[in-house]
């Protein structure tokens, strides 16, 4: 007989939270700077090893919950948004496709910030205290925090160390793309009766992002992730070359 996991949350601002979510900044700022002062051969190495040591935990973790009797249909696949952009992470990473670096980079650096900042727990019980200080299932926390810290490093290594950058009007092409996986994964909830994204009930954590009841919530989340998308485009987007730009040629 399956086990029901009750979610469980860690506070922000308490002192675990700082702890876990310090040393995930300090790991990503680390790879980085590691990356950003190796040769280039170097940095493909490394950028392999990131995108191993991010593969490795799935398999691993479906193992352990199965032997432990704690797997089930309902949150131990790999299909809530992070779960699915920790899999663009590794794959960009090793194979360096565009369109599945624009998914990360879209999807993957607001899902997880979100995660980092309001942290919950769905696969066992015991990965955190009442009082706010880290339980006994040590194992679950720091596959939580490395898959979701592996997310931004991801993103940030194959944007300012490998030099990949999102593509012209990429924002809104990955936001089309986005839809049919929605319709899919909603369409799985409704079928297995889970609530993968959160498209059918809201997440237990307190998130500020989370406005209103259902369907109202879901297009809110839906909204923000493309405005948050065209805000990351920003800085990457083509710039015109008109006729006052300072960059263009007497013989153009």
């Amino acid at each position: 007989m399956q086990e029901i996991v009750t979610p469980e949350i860690l506070a922000p601002l308490t002192p675990l939270w700082w702890k876990a979510g310090g040393a995930s900044i300090a790991l990503i700022a680390g790879i980085v700077l590691l990356g950003s002062r190796l040769e280039k051969k170097g940095r493909e190495n490394l950028g392999l090893a990131l995108g191993i040591l991010l593969l490795a935990p799935e398999p691993l973790v479906q193992l352990w919950l199965a032997s432990r009797g704690l797997w089930n249909i309902n949150e131990s696949l790999p299909l809530h948004l992070c779960d699915l952009t920790a899999i663009f992470s590794w794959m960009a990473l090793i194979w360096r496709n565009q369109k599945v670096y624009e998914c990360l980079f879209y999807w993957g650096i607001p899902g997880a910030l979100v995660s980092l900042a309001t942290p919950e727990f769905t696969l066992t019980t015991g990965v955190v205290n009442p009082n706010g200080t880290l339980g006994s299932e040590t194992l679950i926390f720091l596959n939580y925090y490395i898959g979701h810290g592996g997310i931004l490093a991801a993103a940030c290594y194959l944007t300012f160390i490998v030099g990949m950058r999102p593509g012209p009007g990429s924002w809104w092409k990955i936001s089309l793309i986005g839809q049919p996986l929605l319709l899919t994964i909603g369409l799985f909830n409704w079928i297995f009766g889970t609530n993968y994204i959160f498209l059918c009930e809201p997440p237990h954590v307190a998130n500020p992002l989370i406005i209103g009841g259902w369907p109202w919530y879901v297009i809110g989340m839906i909204t923000m992730v493309i405005a948050v998308s065209f805000l990351l485009y920003l800085p990457f987007r083509p710039r015109p070359r008109g006729k006052n730009s300072p960059c263009r040629h007497k013989g153009d």
